[in-house]
């Protein structure tokens, strides 16, 4: 760089911020570079000091060529791509600790990227240029890209997905600033793969189904928004598959050549939805505990069905007894991503006989059994399930019961097994219930 001279070059780069490496050499290597900095330049080299994990073969054992125990990072990238390995080496990566390789984790990051390609594929398909649609009975319309949304048309999970976004980026730039770069993996999966493609675009499909092009044209718009948002949040870790998709997208068509048209590199980082833009699209806390209750509502009727050992492909009947009023919407919603044939509000509705019951936030969920199972099989079933369960959870209680092992145990230990017990009583009461309805 031109030392001893002033160069520009040098003035550039000394001193920098940060100094990635392992814990390994921090004598031999880190504190001799901020001796030697001292010493010639009269200046700390680098403020922070990142110290990666090792990573380990499932033996514990260094990687090293002496072994031989360390993979191809050319094969695996030939096998699962660049992207999978760097994301799924990430997310297994906590600050600091070492890792025991894992080329299930590769795989995991392969499959990461695969889901992010067809969530990008679904908007094409139901709004792009007449692909064919990806579901039966959405017309492949086409809607312009990134298109301004409409606050009148905003559905309840238009405004919970955006909450949701808000909320993600303000953990990304937490999980940054303290460099726990495996947190900002956890919330890139966590509201990526549940958040918005198991709820958020599941539940838009009753806005696809339906025949409001106005309606449809916001959810893409909104669609348009949260994935232009998402793809600069993968881009550190995903930077292959995400500069694909940003151009094939369309998004880049939207920017100026220095603010992402030439390149996803050069696309301003996503910032938290502030007050105004929450305000001027109506965006509430309400919105996210009212979605939040819904979809608990949803994953109670599907549970429902698994006590009653009913096929999730299988279309029934549900009844709601609401404890609010539920919006045309929403009711489309619980329909849709319930399975259900039919799904009846009845404020007055009072169960017969074989009808399961679960009480939610949004009201009560009754799921009529009749002509739908074998009554003395399912009995007999549910019988056996409940005699495993109340014996597992006996072993758990006279663990607990004595003193030589809750004395003894940590108390990390002692929580879990509290946990297993308390998670088994769960299951036991569901399935009393689950009985309690074939037998009234």
């Amino acid at each position: 760089m031109g030392w001893p001279e002033q160069t520009p070059t040098l003035k550039a780069f000394y001193p920098t911020t940060d100094l990635v490496t392992g814990p390994d050499i921090i004598f031999f290597w880190v504190a001799r570079m901020i001796m030697a900095g001292y010493e010639f330049m009269g200046d700390l080299p680098f403020q922070n000091v990142y110290f990666t994990g090792i990573i380990r073969d499932k033996q514990g054992r260094k990687m090293s060529k002496s072994l031989g125990n360390s993979p191809d990072p050319l094969d695996l990238i030939a096998k699962f791509g660049a992207d999978a390995l760097r994301f799924g080496t990430m997310r297994s990566a906590p600050l600091g600790q070492d890792i025991l390789f894992d080329e299930q984790n590769v795989e995991l990051g392969r499959n990461f990227c695969n889901k992010l390609w067809n969530a990008c594929r679904f908007r094409q398909m139901v709004g792009g240029t007449g692909v064919s649609p990806v579901v039966s009975g959405v017309s492949p319309e086409t809607f312009e890209v990134q298109a301004e949304i409409d606050p009148k048309l905003l559905t309840s999970d238009d405004k919970w997905i955006l909450l949701k976004l808000d909320q993600a980026i303000r953990e990304m730039n937490t999980a940054f600033a303290d460099y726990k770069f495996s947190d900002a993996t956890g919330t890139l999966y966590r509201f990526f793969w549940s958040e918005y493609c198991d709820w958020y675009v599941e539940a838009s499909k009753a806005v696809f189904f339906g025949n409001d092009a106005a309606r449809k044209a916001n959810t893409l718009a909104v669609i348009d928004f949260v994935l232009s948002h998402m793809l600069r949040l993968f881009h550190p870790f995903l930077p292959f598959i995400t500069e694909e998709l940003w151009h094939g997208m369309g998004y880049a068509e939207d920017m100026p050549e220095n603010q992402g048209g030439q390149t996803i590199m050069f696309a301003p980082w996503p910032k938290p939805l502030d007050d105004d833009f929450k305000s001027h699209y109506g965006l509430t806390g309400q919105d996210e505990k009212y979605i939040e209750a819904r979809n608990e509502l949803v994953t109670q009727g599907r549970n429902l069905r698994r006590t009653a050992n009913i096929a999730a492909s299988k279309k029934i009947k549900f009844i709601v007894k609401p404890a609010r009023e539920l919006a045309a919407h929403d009711v489309e919603v619980l329909k849709l991503l319930l399975n259900a044939e039919a799904f009846e509000v009845s404020a007055n509705y009072q169960p017969g006989k074989n009808t399961m019951t679960v009480r939610a936030e949004l009201g009560d969920l009754f799921l009529p059994l009749e002509g739908l199972i074998d009554k003395e099989a399912e009995t007999a079933r549910l019988k056996k399930e409940l005699e495993k369960i109340e014996a597992e959870a006996a072993k758990v209680e006279q663990k607990l019961a004595n003193p030589n092992f809750t004395q003894k145990v940590p108390a990390n230990v002692l929580a879990e097994h509290k946990q297993r017990l308390a998670d088994w009583q769960a299951k036991g009461d569901h399935v009393k219930s689950a009985l309690a309805a074939l037998q009234g």
